[in-house]
């Protein structure tokens, strides 16, 4: 079975050859080590949106668990083909390439697409910089981006990145609601939710060193920003 529509082919038509290697930088906003960088950057930065930042913190490690888990649980397979040939670039283009625009595993739903949503359409909603209408239309044209580059990449088919997008989107604010619905801290219930997230994935991989990982990472995030807060509140 197959979860393409042609979409691959479309690129292959459509896109030069040269235009992969963009692509691969363009999918990095999207990787673990930047959304991580971009995080931990923001947060400690001493301003009125820290708590902001630790629910969408909260929120992409719930998601981390959810669409890992996923992925173990159906077990559907990336796309075989590459739609631009990077055999075509110059060495060195090739060679960063190369180094940012593969990736193994499972391929539904989209990983990349999950946390690119949760963080920067996250961080739209928790940030004071600017507008509204403009940081959504920011972390819109992100997610985009993201998206399209793995579709371009030929790493996942567009409902991948459409169950992503989706499944972040729930899950985001799925947790801001029930937060508010109970009077509750946000990053305290993201953290909390994302604890029973990871040990589905840790459950579904067969604990694999990356499960638990973000388990422990999960509930060291709760039990670390509830001593913060205490503090901050005391």
């Amino acid at each position: 079975m197959t979860r393409g529509i042609g979409e691959h082919a479309l690129v292959n038509e459509l896109l030069p050859d040269w235009l992969a290697v963009v692509f691969g930088v363009l999918t990095q906003l999207g990787d673990i080590w930047f959304l991580s960088l971009l995080l931990a950057s923001l947060f400690l930065l001493d301003t009125p949106s820290r708590s902001g930042v630790a629910f969408v913190g909260g929120a992409w490690f719930a998601g981390l668990g959810l669409y890992r888990g996923l992925k173990e649980l159906l077990a559907w397979p990336r796309p075989t083909a590459m739609p631009l040939d990077p055999e075509a670039l110059p060495g060195v283009v090739e060679t960063i390439y190369e180094l940012t625009a593969f990736a193994g595993g499972y391929g539904f739903p989209s990983g990349h697409a999950t946390s690119t949503t949760i963080v920067y359409v996250g961080l739209a909603s928790v940030l004071t910089v600017s507008t509204a209408r403009r940081r959504y239309a920011a972390a819109g044209t992100v997610v985009a981006l993201v998206c399209l580059a793995r579709i371009v990449l030929g790493l996942h088919y567009l409902v991948d990145v459409v169950a992503g997008v989706t499944l972040a989107l729930t899950l985001l604010f799925g947790v801001r609601a029930l937060a508010d619905h109970r009077s509750l801290d946000r990053a305290t219930v993201a953290f909390a939710v994302a604890i029973p997230l990871a040990g589905f994935y840790f459950v579904t991989s067969g604990a694999e060193l990356e499960a638990v990982l973000i388990l422990a990472a999960s509930l060291a995030g709760l039990v670390g920003w509830r001593r913060y807060d205490s503090t901050r509140m005391a």
